[in-house]
């Protein structure tokens, strides 16, 4: 059974679920080893809730107590809540992000905090395509981006074609 939680504040942790992560899709790849920097930045976001001063939220996925996932999202000033959610490779294709997203999405701060919630995945990601209109989310346009990713010492720059999902937030 999934399970959301607190994001648990560890690098190690952290870093073990980016390294069994499949980013083939992603949009904005994060290199590992996590950066330790970076991720005390994240962990800075994941404490005080903001994220560059927007409202900020993340929780972990888990499975029988083993952390296999994560999801988050920022809520902009318009009241739009982006999403992004991760689940290890070994877990794919079973349902969890799919339920972990519902459960997610039903959470009370998230029902009233939130006029609506969009994801910008990579147009191939069939997995997230089902993820997101499994949960009521709707294709509302298509997209270019131009994505930079850190590779070490360098960046690499790639064009990638989006899909921007859109859903209506439900208030109580």
């Amino acid at each position: 059974m999934i399970t959301l939680s607190e994001l648990p504040i560890r690098y190690d942790d952290l870093n073990d679920l980016y390294e069994h992560t499949d980013q083939t899709f992603c949009l904005n790849r994060v290199s590992v080893p996590l950066d330790e920097d970076t991720t005390r930045g994240y962990f800075m976001m994941v404490r005080t809730g903001l994220n560059d001063g927007m409202r900020f939220a993340a929780k972990g996925i888990f499975l029988d107590q083993r952390l296999i996932g994560k999801i988050e999202r920022t809520v902009y000033e318009n009241g739009c809540a982006e999403l992004d959610l991760i689940v290890r490779k070994e877990y794919c294709g079973k349902g969890y992000g799919t339920e972990a997203l519902r459960q997610f999405l039903a959470l009370p701060e998230n029902r009233t905090e939130c006029d609506s919630y969009c994801a910008y995945i990579d147009a191939k990601n069939q997995a997230a395509i089902g993820v997101l209109e499994k949960n009521g989310f709707e294709a509302k346009r298509n997209f270019q981006a131009d994505v930079i990713t850190p590779q070490g010492d360098a960046y690499t720059l790639r064009t990638a074609d989006g899909v921007e999902y859109i859903r209506e937030g439900e208030t109580e």
